[in-house]
């Protein structure tokens, strides 16, 4: 690394770490890297509740973040030993997709 390159990493550094002062979150040297405390609000729980329930009401967020309900559920159309068979007759490549997408008890060997 440059000097140069040093200087500016140093200089947008120092320039950044204010923006830090007042967020919440303290860097330490521990596991995760910080640490987060409490810092004062500005606005009420009262004006926090009446900006989300307006947001929702435009919609410009989802009323809540929970899964939503299936909209139909269908049976199967395959047989347990068509499954089976299924299974049992994917290439190696697909099965290594597999592996890989899914984790070790998906791929090979289980």
């Amino acid at each position: 690394m440059t000097s140069k390159a040093v200087i500016l990493a140093t200089f947008a550094l120092s320039l950044s770490a204010p923006a830090f002062a007042s967020n919440g979150t303290t860097f330490v040297n521990n596991e995760i890297g910080w640490e987060t405390h409490p810092t004062q609000s500005t606005k009420s729980r009262a004006e926090v509740v009446a900006e989300l329930k307006a947001a929702q009401d435009a919609g410009a967020i989802a009323d809540s973040y929970e899964f939503s309900a299936p909209t139909k559920v269908s049976p199967s159309k395959l047989s347990r030993e068509q499954v089976q068979r299924g299974v049992t007759e994917i290439s190696d490549a697909e099965r290594d997709a597999v592996h890989r997408m899914y984790g070790p008890q998906h791929g090979r060997d289980s």
